[in-house]
């Protein structure tokens, strides 16, 4: 009995002792993306967080009734992310709940507001705009992309002169509360088996899709909260600090999503329009800036805002809640706040195995190799330029 008691303390402790490697979580999170794409589309986050702020803003601007969460499978992913962080950071007793400084609240409403807009206004957010963009094969997404490096280095740049010159904004007394606790594994439990209830919630005959956006959230917020990823950090910390492991496990990530995703489109028929939104040009610059800029303020996108609001920081509950305000307003009058460009630079979508199999008479298998292949020497260059700068810091001294 004794030594199965040892087993399992010593799977338990392999599990919540500490936090996995966050290449780890990368090629988890990527394969969930996958098995998504198969139940219906890859993994996203911004459409559940638009639908929950519809549910409230939507009728007070007489738009009528948005679609029920039950219904939208990306709010229930959102929903389960939320549940499935919480309890996992109660099984490791790393649940608190953490207030920081008034100025850090704020900064996690504004960065939150910021990157509401900036997702409307580009049609995506990290997971669109990259993570899930890159593989999805869409030209889109590298311009959204290089807006949002130059949103967060822009942010950094006020982050620092922050520091420097108004250190007072973010210090002052934070507080913690429940803590630790050998009650937390035991919550744990009971949370993940009420997260694994709401798949009771469905008729698997009419609501099959739901059901596996709701199951694969909870492993995909225990697997953010326990690998501690962050998207954030990836392309934060080389005008930081140069440390480079995030940026890395977020380029194993892509790839495996690059070649789960083309093999989908390719050999399974899957849509080539999936996750090649309309952000080509200046909607997908616009949006990816203001993206980069919230989010560095925030200190999470919006992935990463729901699995740390999940495990107690409330800096981030007020970012979420900056994104409930921001994306359904922002819907609403993205139109309006587009329609001084030409239609072109706002809608305009472009898929890289067209434009490679184009090339040669059309050839759709040209097309996917050289759309791949391409794809891959942009992470390539990625990888030398994060390893240049983790040597020589020169992003971080800029």
């Amino acid at each position: 009995m004794s030594e199965e008691k040892g087993t399992f303390k010593e799977v338990y402790d392999a599990l919540f002792g500490k936090p996995w490697k966050m290449w780890v979580g990368a090629i988890l999170l990527s394969t969930f993306s996958i098995c998504l794409y198969i139940i219906m589309s890859p993994w996203g986050a911004s459409g559940g967080v638009l639908n929950w702020g519809q549910q409230l803003i939507n009728p007070l601007f007489s738009q009528g009734t948005p679609q029920s969460i039950f219904e939208n499978r990306y709010a229930m992913l959102c929903i389960l992310i939320l549940v499935g962080s919480f309890s996992s950071a109660l099984l490791a007793k790393e649940f608190a709940i953490r207030i920081p400084p008034i100025g850090e609240l704020v900064k996690g409403l504004v960065g939150g507001l910021i990157m509401g807009i900036g997702a409307i206004i580009g049609s995506s957010c990290t997971l669109g705009g990259f993570y899930s963009g890159w593989p999805a094969l869409s030209v889109g997404a590298f311009v959204f992309t290089f807006g949002m490096v130059v949103g967060v280095f822009v942010a950094v740049l006020y982050l620092m002169f922050e520091a420097e010159k108004y250190p007072s904004f973010s210090s002052g007394e934070s507080k913690t509360f429940l803590s630790g606790g050998n009650w937390q594994p035991i919550a744990g439990i009971v949370v993940f088996i009420v997260g694994l209830l709401f798949l009771f919630l469905f008729d698997p005959t009419t609501a099959l899709v739901v059901m596996g956006f709701t199951f694969f959230g909870l492993l995909i917020g225990f697997v953010l909260q326990r690998s501690r990823f962050c998207i954030v950090r990836a392309l934060r910390e080389p005008f930081m600090t140069g440390e480079s492991s995030a940026a890395v496990a977020v380029m194993i990530g892509i790839i495996v999503g690059l070649f789960g995703f083309a093999a989908i489109k390719f050999f399974a028929g899957g849509s080539p329009t999936m996750f090649v939104f309309g952000n080509l040009w200046i909607s997908g610059l616009i949006g990816g800036i203001l993206f980069g800029l919230g989010m560095t303020i925030a200190g999470g996108c919006v992935v990463g805002s729901l699995w740390r609001a999940g495990e107690g920081q409330v800096k981030l509950w007020f970012s979420v809640l900056g994104m409930f305000i921001a994306l359904p307003i922002t819907a609403l009058m993205k139109s309006d706040l587009l329609q001084i460009f030409p239609a072109e630079m706002t809608t305009s979508t472009m898929y890289l195995p067209d434009v490679f199999g184009s090339l040669v008479g059309d050839n759709p298998l040209i097309g996917y190799m050289g759309a791949v292949l391409f794809v891959l020497a942009i992470i390539a260059l990625w990888y030398i330029i994060v390893k240049w700068n983790e040597r020589t810091g020169k992003l971080a001294r800029m």
